[in-house]
């Protein structure tokens, strides 16, 4: 979408799907006496996808209830074949189950028949509007996979190596000069804190790097903290005070968790991106937001938005930018730098040589699920770190770790193909054994010790086995 363009605008082609013809042509003259001269009708759910395959459709809006096939089906086809088009339901069934259904599936929004107008063409401008800065987006990001960073001390504190955070990265690089606000989106200890960083430095802005846990703050907290007060605004008030916007004036205000705010503070926030102004509490006086706003939440919003938690126009004013940052399961290769990294700081922090970190405590560490992601990481290095005296570091220094999990299934796989490949026969036990304690070995860098509990026998255990080996 242009920048020019007007958010009033209706461009593209919209599919209108419903069995009912009457109903069709009623939706189809609603639009075009709003300037949507671009509409396509069908009333037989079954030709769908050959019309979306000829390509040009902007939007669909998607009867729930259908004969031959449903809108459920039809939607789960959609999102998963045509991801960039906004799939908008309508429907009679008027319940929140189904709604929630929908939104989960992947639909843009919902709306009830019969359908009231400002909310249809409120909804396709939206959808049309996001669908448009999400492939721009895209593009954008795919452009970028292939070119270096242009600035990689700005991103001295982020310890990466994968090619998923390497695209985060970019496209940070990209839309940080901008104005507009950014949504940073990822699970909890992911590190939306530290990229939030990044986009302030990435922004070459003079002023602060302001950051507000907006889930600790009531509504009344939130306009105290945000905005200030004057002095006697209320009881206890003895002087005047700016608030975190003032203060960020020319630099970034970073909200997080704001998937937590309550409903009036939401409204507050609204005002302060639509209109950029604010007023501090007891004043008539308009102060002007010089920030730039950044968020950050690990929540669903699409759940949010469908169950009424979270203000539509909010969101979207919010989501000016998205960037996502995938979780430390995602990107298993980042474990070993992290360990590394986050181990030599530890023991630089005690005062002590920092410990040896054998291949089968990082095999077991990019094994273990990390539910809390970088964060548990760094508390489970730390807490190694601390703990042990010896010179090297062993599973036993991370709880929750087992020997077990060391092992790698994909090698296991692997394995098993090699087995099959290197007899001719099924394999008998002593064959997969051997196998087994020669990965372990291999895994442990020919440490007999670590090898043996890696596969729960004594290390008097493994070294009769190996001889047998031997003398066979």
């Amino acid at each position: 979408m242009p920048e020019t363009q007007r958010l009033d605008a209706i461009n593209g082609t919209i599919l209108i799907v419903d069995d009912d013809a009457g109903f069709l042509e009623s939706i189809r003259r609603m639009l075009i006496t709003n300037d949507c001269t671009n509409v396509l009708m069908l009333n037989d759910s079954r030709k769908v996808i050959s019309e979306l395959d000829r390509g040009g459709i902007s939007a669909v809006l998607l009867d729930w209830i259908m004969p031959h096939v449903t809108g459920a089906e039809l939607l789960d086809r959609i999102v998963g074949w045509y991801p960039n088009i906004p799939v908008i339901i309508m429907t009679a069934v008027a319940d929140t189950e189904t709604v929630v259904k929908c939104i989960n599936q992947g639909a843009f929004d919902y709306i009830n028949k019969p359908i009231d107008e400002n909310r249809l063409l409120s909804c396709l401008r939206k959808a049309i509007m996001v669908s448009a800065y999400e492939e721009r987006v895209r593009c954008l990001t795919a452009y970028l996979q292939g070119a270096p960073l242009l600035r990689p001390e700005i991103f001295s504190d982020i310890i990466t190596c994968s090619s998923k955070m390497q695209g985060v990265l970019k496209t940070i690089e990209s839309v940080a000069p901008t104005s507009g606000p950014i949504l940073i989106s990822g699970e909890t200890g992911v590190g939306k804190e530290l990229v939030a960083r990044a986009i302030h430095r990435a922004s070459n802005l003079t002023g602060k790097f302001i950051p507000v846990n907006v889930a600790s703050l009531d509504d009344e907290m939130f306009s105290d903290t945000l905005f200030g007060h004057v002095k006697g605004a209320y009881t206890g008030a003895t002087d005047a005070r700016d608030g975190l916007v003032c203060q960020a004036a020319g630099g970034t205000l970073f909200f997080d968790e704001i998937g937590d705010l309550g409903h009036e503070s939401q409204v507050k926030l609204l005002r302060l991106l639509q209109e950029q102004e604010y007023f501090r509490i007891g004043s008539d006086v308009v102060q002007k937001c010089k920030a730039r706003i950044v968020a950050a939440s690990n929540r669903n919003f699409e759940e949010m938005r469908a169950k009424g938690q979270f203000r539509q126009d909010l969101f979207f004013r919010v989501c000016g930018y998205q960037i996502h940052i995938p979780s430390l399961r995602e990107r298993p290769e980042d474990i070993p730098l992290l360990v590394g990294h986050y181990v030599n700081k530890m023991a630089e922090e005690l005062g002590k040589k920092p410990p040896l970190i054998p291949q089968v405590v990082l095999q077991a560490l990019q094994e273990h699920l990390f539910i809390g992601n970088v964060r548990e990481l760094i508390n489970m290095v730390r807490q190694a770190v601390t703990l042990s005296n010896n010179k090297s570091l062993s599973i036993e220094d991370f709880p929750g770790l087992s020997a077990a999990s060391s092992y790698n299934l994909r090698v296991i796989k692997d394995k098993i193909y090699r087995i099959q490949a290197t007899f001719e026969s099924f394999p008998s036990l002593e064959d997969v054994e051997l196998l087994v304690i020669e990965e372990a070995l291999h895994a442990t860098e020919g440490n007999k010790v670590l090898a043996a509990r890696m596969l729960g026998i004594s290390r008097t255990t493994l070294l009769k086995k190996l001889n047998l080996e031997a003398n066979c």
